[in-house]
């Protein structure tokens, strides 16, 4: 089993038509990115069953990963026409982990996320959270039923103050220049309810335009590198994840930072990541974020 992913788009499935928006966004970004792409089932040693007599072996487990993955290949290849270059990988163990460890050297790892009421949430919303908390690659969470439109919707960044970090307009440019979609830039900010209603009295406007000035000057050298993207900057008197969820209602892609160590050590998938994940009505991509090679060492 071949089981390079070097600049390849991961795709975690878990069975034909379970996955279908996901695997549509990969097909779309492998068709023009030239890229291959994997599909990555991950299975348990046993299947869990309530009378014991039923309880699979190791090998019989492995045999039904199988099947599960050649359905998807099939479908998969009905969606493209045979036109994208596709391999299938199963692994035993947590899905999260097999696809962070897959993403190492992954140009993106693409995951379904379905709501709460259907079957599977919990797996299905657990394997999104790890992956997207530790993969060292973006990663795409694509909501259940979401297909993509003729003309792309925004490309929606959310930033910090001063537009930080660059790692996130970064990939929401490159994504916008790819797809010929616009780019909006969104900072949003409010303060706790204590202090909001008197500090915004006096503050907001100077504070919206200040922060304009930064945003512009921090997408000046994206959009030199990007001249046909049209670019939005907006400072929005909001909490951030609300804006970023009302904002995914029209947008192709809303985009997002991860910040903390990589690989398996503790939790560093912040509050905004995870509400739009959950809430977001389109693709969410999280992006890792690094320090900067020039920024201050304190």
């Amino acid at each position: 089993m071949d089981t390079s992913v070097s600049g390849a788009i991961v795709v975690g499935v878990t069975g034909r038509g379970r996955e279908t928006s996901a695997l549509e966004l990969a097909a779309a970004c492998a068709r023009r990115e030239d890229a291959p792409v994997v599909l990555v089932h991950a299975f348990h040693h046993t299947l869990p069953a309530p009378p014991p007599s039923v309880l699979l072996s190791h090998a019989e487990v492995g045999e039904v990963a199988e099947a599960v993955v050649r359905e998807v290949a099939e479908e998969f290849g009905e969606l493209t026409g045979g036109e994208v270059g596709f391999t299938t990988v199963t692994l035993a163990g947590k899905a999260s982990r097999a696809l962070v460890e897959l993403g190492h050297e992954a140009r993106l790892i693409v995951v379904q996320h379905h709501p709460s009421h259907l079957p599977g949430h919990l797996f299905v919303g657990s394997t999104t959270h790890g992956a997207a908390a530790h993969s060292d690659c973006p990663v795409v969470s694509v909501p259940s039923g979401w297909k993509p439109d003729g003309e792309p919707g925004e490309v929606v960044v959310g930033v910090h103050e001063r537009g930080v970090p660059h790692q996130v307009l970064e990939a929401g440019f490159a994504w916008a220049a790819e797809t010929g979609a616009p780019l909006r830039v969104v900072h949003g900010w409010r303060l706790d309810a204590g202090y909001d209603d008197i500090i915004t009295s006096r503050v907001a406007s100077e504070w919206r335009e200040e922060q304009k000035r930064a945003l512009a000057e921090a997408v000046a050298g994206f959009r030199e590198a990007h001249p046909s993207v049209p670019v939005v900057l907006e400072v929005r008197h909001q909490w951030p994840a609300e804006v970023l969820v009302d904002c995914s209602r029209t947008a192709s892609l809303v985009v997002v930072g991860r910040r903390g160590p990589h690989g398996w050590v503790g939790e560093h998938l912040g509050s905004v990541a995870r509400t739009v994940l959950r809430a977001a009505q389109s693709p969410v991509m999280v992006v890792p974020v690094r320090p900067e090679p020039d920024a201050a060492q304190t």
